[in-house]
């Protein structure tokens, strides 16, 4: 009798998935890349480096200095998170979940996305996330 060789499953590989973009993302698409583009062209224009070394001039110029490294510094964060909400839209637009509200899953209404391109929620939740609370 002959012996049987014992049954290996095959090693599961990677899954590539071709996620379909939805209809009518293009436009949205176009635009999220257009500032994308813009934003890097400002953070790129800030980390130029405008400004004079600290110990030049005298205390007036020096404060003037640190004005505006504060600025850049503000300028900078707040492009980083407006490059980071952009990015995300963008690859929503990839996975095919782009334009659908984060907390309720409904549909965000097209002149939002007009207004707002990167944004996250339909303008109900965005509004209870705006209220204070008491």
């Amino acid at each position: 009798m002959k012996k049987k060789k014992p049954v290996r499953a095959a090693k599961p590989g990677p899954v590539k998935m071709k996620v379909k973009k939805q209809a009518g993302t293009q436009a949205y698409e176009k635009i999220l890349n257009n500032m994308r583009t813009d934003i890097m062209r400002i953070v790129k224009g800030t980390q130029g480096g405008t400004l004079v070394p600290a110990d030049v001039g005298d205390e007036a110029d020096q404060a003037t200095q640190s004005s505006e490294r504060e600025l850049l510094f503000e300028l900078s964060d707040n492009e980083r998170n407006s490059l980071d909400a952009v990015e995300a839209a963008l690859r929503k637009i990839d996975t095919g979940v782009y334009g659908v509200c984060e907390s309720c899953r409904k549909t965000i209404a097209a002149p939002r996305l007009k207004a707002i391109p990167h944004a996250r929620y339909c303008i109900g939740c965005q509004a209870r996330f705006d209220t204070p609370k008491a």
